[in-house]
């Protein structure tokens, strides 16, 4: 599946960074520097080694170097993706209830549980479960 079927509200720039780097990084890249302007240099100068150093602290030595090579020279704004954050977030939720069900926790424990692990209010976790799958979305 690719990144725009996946996460359709994922911005273009985001989802090429997505090609280049899989969508872990991509959203530990958004969640650390979204809304920012980032240049991306080629990794030459003392300023560059320490954006470098900046980036591979968020994403990782290998991540850092793929961007770098693909973006090297270039500025890059970073949306902050709210809705694609949240929409992952949502299916990570969904997929953490699953499993506590499925080790015998009851529904009520296990939204308690998520509350707390997510820092949402217990309402807001039975609004998560109880929306319906995005097309494609498989827990």
């Amino acid at each position: 599946m690719n990144t725009q079927t996946q996460y359709p509200a994922l911005p273009s720039t985001m989802q090429l960074v997505a090609k280049l780097i899989g969508m872990p990084r991509t959203l530990q890249l958004v969640q650390a520097l979204g809304g920012t302007t980032l240049p991306f240099s080629k990794n030459q100068s003392r300023a560059g080694q320490l954006r470098f150093a900046a980036l591979v602290d968020v994403i990782g030595q290998d991540a850092a170097e793929q961007l770098t090579h693909h973006f090297g020279g270039d500025i890059l704004y970073i949306p902050r993706c709210s809705k694609v954050l949240r929409q992952a977030r949502n299916q990570q939720l969904i997929r953490d209830f699953d499993a506590m069900l499925a080790d015998g926790l009851g529904a009520n424990e296990a939204v308690s549980v998520l509350a707390m692990r997510y820092h949402l209010s217990d309402r807001m976790i039975w609004r998560v479960l109880k929306t319906p799958p995005l097309p494609g979305d498989v827990h």
